[in-house]
C-alpha cells in the first residue's frame, strides 16, 4: 500500500514539474491514477503520456490541451470528453468510446482507433495522418477540414459525416460508407475508392485527381 501511495506521489510529483497544472486539478489527476475513474473531471493540460488508462471512465471529462501521447486508452469512456488540442500521437484508443467527444484540433496521428465508436464526434482540424481506423465508427462526425491521409481502415462507417476542406490523400478507402457525407472542397487525390458508397454525397470543389472509383455506388 505504501508503495502504491509513493508511486502515485512520485507520478503527479513529475506531472507537476512537466506542466503547468493548475493546483485544484491535482487531485483529480491523483484520482485517475488510482482508480481509473474520473468522470466530468478537469484534467486541462494534464501531463498523462506513456500512462495506462486502459478502461477508464473519463466520461464528460475536460482533457483540452492534456498529453496523452503513446497512452493506452483501449476501451476507455470518452463519451462527451473534451480534447480539444489534446495530443494523441500514438496513443492506443482500441474500442474507445467516445462518442460525442470533442477532438476538434487534436493529433491523433498514428494513433489505433480500431473499433472506436465515435458517433457524432468532433474531428475538425484533428490531425488522423496514418491511424489505423479500422472497424471504427464516425457515422455523422465533423471531420471538417481533418488530415487523413495514409489513414488504414477496413469497412469505415462515414456515413453523413462532413469532411468539408479535409484531406484523404492517398487513402485506401476500399468499401468505405460515404453516404450522404459531405466532402466539399476536400482532397481525394488518389484515393482508393473502390466499391464504396457515395450515394447523396456532396463532392463540389473537391479535388478527385486519379481516385479509384470502380463499382462504386455515385451521388
Amino acid at each position: 500500500m505504501k508503495f502504491g501511495i509513493l508511486t502515485t506521489t512520485g507520478l503527479l510529483i513529475a506531472i507537476g514539474f512537466a506542466s503547468p497544472v493548475r493546483a485544484e486539478n491535482v487531485s483529480q489527476v491523483k484520482q485517475l491514477l488510482e482508480t481509473q475513474k474520473c468522470s466530468g473531471c478537469d484534467l486541462t493540460g494534464a501531463q498523462l503520456a506513456g500512462m495506462n488508462l486502459s478502461g477508464a471512465d473519463l466520461s464528460g471529462a475536460n482533457l483540452s490541451g492534456a498529453n496523452l501521447s503513446g497512452t493506452n486508452l483501449n476501451e476507455a469512456k470518452l463519451n462527451q470528453a473534451n480534447l480539444n488540442n489534446a495530443k494523441l500521437p500514438g496513443a492506443s484508443l482500441i474500442a474507445a468510446r467516445m462518442h460525442g467527444a470533442n477532438l476538434e484540433g487534436a493529433d491523433l496521428s498514428r494513433a489505433n482507433l480500431s473499433l472506436a465508436g465515435l458517433v457524432i464526434a468532433n474531428l475538425k482540424d484533428a490531425n488522423l495522418s496514418r491511424a489505423n481506423l479500422i472497424g471504427a465508427n464516425l457515422e455523422s462526425a465533423n471531420l471538417t477540414g481533418a488530415n487523413l491521409k495514409n489513414v488504414r481502415q477496413s469497412l469505415l462507417n462515414l456515413g453523413n459525416v462532413s469532411l468539408k476542406g479535409g484531406t484523404l490523400l492517398g487513402m485506401d478507402m476500399l468499401g468505405v460508407n460515404l453516404r450522404d457525407a459531405n466532402l466539399t472542397g476536400a482532397n481525394l487525390t488518389g484515393a482508393n475508392l473502390v466499391a464504396s458508397d457515395l450515394t447523396g454525397a456532396n463532392l463540389s470543389n473537391a479535388n478527385m485527381a486519379n481516385v479509384e472509383l470502380k463499382n462504386a455506388a455515385l451521388p
